[in-house]
């Protein structure tokens, strides 16, 4: 199973955990009451991370990625 950049900051943060499409994700942390009621008078963060892969190859490929 794979990790993304913010696997362990999930977990500091009492994330429950669980394998989806192969990553080890966020599945809930308060509950979805408490979620909902965040995402609603705050703000919701939803890491992407694991939705794609891709490789930049080339001379230029470091400035591409860093625009």
């Amino acid at each position: 199973m794979k990790n993304t950049p913010l696997t362990e900051k999930h977990i500091a943060l009492g994330a429950k955990m669980a394998e989806f499409a192969g990553y080890n994700m966020p599945i809930s942390y308060a509950g979805i009451r408490e979620e909902h009621e965040c995402v609603r008078t705050a703000v919701g963060v939803f890491d992407v991370s694991h939705m794609g892969e891709f490789i930049v190859r080339g001379k230029q490929a470091l400035d591409l990625v860093q625009k």
